[in-house]
C-alpha cells in the first residue's frame, strides 16, 4: 500500500515519539534532548523500549518492532524519531508491518543506521521521512533549530557554500539514500525506493576507502548508477587507509562507478557524521542545480 501525502509539517505542541531502532543510548542524553525539545514547546514521549539492551543492541529484534509498531499506531504521536544509531536496523525490515504504517502516515527522522528504515518505509508506503540528526544527540546538537525549521516546512533547501561540483548539471526526481554503507544493501530488494531519476544522498564515517570503494563497485553491478538522476555526496568523515596505501580518492572511485553518465554530481554537501547533518526530506521530490549549486525540496513526485 502506498499513500501519497503533501510535505510534512511539523508543528509546536506536537508529540513526538521517541524509540531506538538501532544500538542502545544513554538516558542521560535522552533526558536532556527531550527537555530541550519540550523547552521549545513540543510535546515528547520516550517510549520505554528507548533503554532497552541486548548486548549492544537497544533490545530484540521483537521489542524494537513493537515499539515502533506502537508509535506509529498511535493517534497523539505526529512523528517518530530515532533515539540513536549505530548498528542492527536491517533486521527490522521483514518484520515491518507496512499496512499499518501506511494507515497511520508520519515520519521518521533519524540518520546512519536508521538510513535503512528510512528508505525501506518511503520505498513501500510512500510515506516521506527525514535524514537528520538523532535525537539523543540533540542536546549538543548546533543545527538544531535548522532541522526543526526543515521538520516545519519552513526551510526547504539544503545550503552548498562549501560544496564542489564534480560534474555540472541539473536533476528533477525523489531523493532518497543516506548513510552509504545501510543503503547499498538496498539494491535488488523489496525495500529500495524507485531510483530512476532519483536524485540520491550518500555519507559515510570511520571506514576504509576501499571498503567504500567495494560498496560504490557493488551498486554499480546493482544498476543503481544507471538510473539515477544527481547525486549529491555528503561528508566521508574519518576516512581511513589501509596498511598498504589504497591510492584512489572517492573522486575516483565515484567517476569509475559512473562510468562516464552525464548527471550532476555534487562534493561535501553539508550532511553526514561530522560538524554538519542538514536535515532532508526521504521521499519528497528535489531539484539538484549545479548553476546555482542548490538542493531544493519541492513537493511529492
Amino acid at each position: 500500500m502506498v499513500t501519497v501525502m503533501p510535505p510534512f509539517s511539523l508543528q509546536k505542541s506536537e508529540r513526538i515519539g521517541v524509540m531506538a531502532p538501532s544500538s542502545y543510548v544513554e538516558r542521560d542524553d535522552i533526558e536532556k534532548s527531550k527537555a530541550l525539545l519540550e523547552s521549545k514547546g513540543y510535546d515528547v514521549f520516550v517510549h520505554p523500549q528507548s533503554f532497552a539492551r541486548q548486548h549492544q543492541s537497544a533490545g530484540t529484534h521483537k521489542d524494537k518492532l513493537d515499539a515502533l509498531h506502537s508509535l506509529y499506531a498511535d493517534k497523539n504521536i505526529r512523528a517518530i524519531w530515532a533515539a540513536g544509531g549505530g548498528n542492527r536496523s536491517l533486521y527490522l525490515l521483514d518484520g515491518l508491518n507496512y499496512e499499518l504504517i501506511a494507515k497511520n502516515p508520519k515520519p521518521l527522522i533519524g540518520f546512519s543506521d536508521a538510513s535503512a528504515l528510512l528508505n525501506a518505509i518511503y520505498a513501500n508506503t510512500g510515506i516521506e521521512g527525514f535524514h537528520a540528526q538523532i535525537f539523543n544527540r540533540l542536546h549538543n546538537f548546533g543545527q538544531l533549530d535548522e532541522t526543526l525549521c526543515a521538520l516545519s516546512g519552513e526551510c526547504s533547501s539544503m545550503p552548498m557554500e562549501e560544496a564542489r561540483i564534480l560534474q555540472p548539471g541539473r536533476a528533477e526526481g525523489c531523493i532518497i539514500g543516506g548513510c552509504l554503507s545501510l543503503f547499498h544493501y538496498l539494491p535488488g530488494t523489496n525495500d529500495c525506493p524507485n531510483m530512476q531519476g532519483a536524485i540520491l544522498l550518500l555519507e559515510d564515517s570511520g571506514d576504509e576507502i576501499s571498503r567504500f570503494d567495494r560498496m560504490f563497485a557493488h551498486m554499480k553491478r546493482m544498476g543503481v548508477f544507471e538510473q539515477i538522476g544527481g547525486l549529491v555526496l555528503g561528508e566521508f568523515h574519518d576516512i581511513k587507509d589501509s596498511s598498504r596505501p589504497f591510492g584512489f580518492s572517492l573522486e575516483d572511485i565515484t567517476l569509475e562507478a559512473l562510468d562516464g553518465r552525464d548527471i550532476p554530481i555534487i562534493f561535501n554537501a553539508p550532511f553526514g557524521h561530522g560538524k554538519n547533518l542538514w536535515p532532508a526530506p526521504i521521499g519528497r521530490k528535489g531539484v539538484l542545480d549545479t548553476a546555482t549549486l542548490s538542493l531544493r525540496f519541492t513537493s511529492l513526485p
